[in-house]
């Protein structure tokens, strides 16, 4: 693998992003910290409208907020909605990006929720960013809702997390469920028994697991996850690139664990973005 970072035309904008939103390498790339859930300063709730504002008028690189269809309505939110709580709406925060003209932020929605999007609820949500789409993306882990908004707009920018195909944590998740022969959580046949090496594999699976959304432009993979692809020899992130992909990496926050040492690891393979709730401190940390 080469690991070159594909073209990327964010690399001649976020110059005029805030210094601490980004990591300027000494080879010339620019890596983005991504305010996970609008984290910023921690002054305001997570996924809040305020913090989503603080974000814009910091001018942060990239910011993300997570969202799930409900009610006929897109929420602003991670989990399911609890009676009776008013929650950001959609439209709400788009409106605040909309404010924003100029800004080199980047705003990604984080689909929540597995269940197939019916077809008035893409048409509704492609409607709602059809202003903002040069400025937003949409990611998510349900490849078959990123696929009906493909088929609705071709052209949008759109980032997968194969997490419900394939995926490894030290505290496996219920998804995708069974840990397989080579000690990832993977159901495909080709996890039921060893036939070769861990990295021809995940070489193998990660040649199927793009083809779930042609032309994603983004790839968003756990850090733990890449870590140990790594450990078994396979360069995830150098095989993203070539196939025209960056790789965001998440969570890492600063004060966990080992997280200077794992930062530097993620940056010395070359991944693209790194999600965080502690961009501020990240950035400090790699002047």
């Amino acid at each position: 693998m080469s690991g070159q970072t594909p073209s990327d035309p964010r690399q001649r904008v976020i110059e005029d992003a805030n210094r601490e939103s980004v990591i300027h390498r000494a080879d010339g790339r620019i890596i983005e910290l991504k305010a996970h859930r609008a984290a910023w300063s921690g002054r305001h709730s997570e996924n809040s409208l305020p913090a989503l504002r603080e974000c814009y008028a910091q001018r942060v690189a990239r910011v993300e907020i997570d969202i799930m269809f409900r009610r006929a309505d897109f929420l602003v939110t991670h989990d399911e909605p609890r009676a009776g709580a008013r929650l950001p709406r959609l439209h709400e925060a788009l409106a605040i990006a909309g404010m924003a003209a100029g800004s080199p932020t980047l705003l990604m929605l984080d689909a929540k929720g597995d269940a197939p999007w019916p077809p008035d609820c893409v048409t509704r949500l492609l409607r709602l960013i059809e202003p903002l789409r040069e400025r937003l993306f949409v990611g998510s882990p349900a490849d078959w809702n990123l696929r009906r908004l493909r088929a609705g707009d071709p052209a949008l920018v759109l980032a997968f997390d194969p997490q419900y195909y394939l995926t490894w944590s030290a505290r496996p998740r219920r998804l995708p469920g069974r840990v397989g022969a080579y000690g990832y959580q993977d159901t495909h046949p080709l996890a039921l028994r060893r036939t070769g090496p861990a990295a021809a594999y995940l070489r193998e699976r990660f040649e199927t697991l793009l083809t779930l959304v042609p032309g994603a432009r983004e790839v968003h993979l756990e850090l733990a996850f890449v870590e140990r692809m790594q450990a078994d020899g396979f360069d995830a992130v150098g095989f993203l690139h070539e196939a025209g992909a960056l790789v965001d990496v998440w969570t890492v926050d600063a004060r966990t664990r080992g997280w200077r040492e794992r930062v530097a690891r993620a940056l010395a393979a070359g991944v693209d973005i790194v999600t965080t709730n502690t961009p501020r401190q990240l950035a400090r940390a790699f002047v």
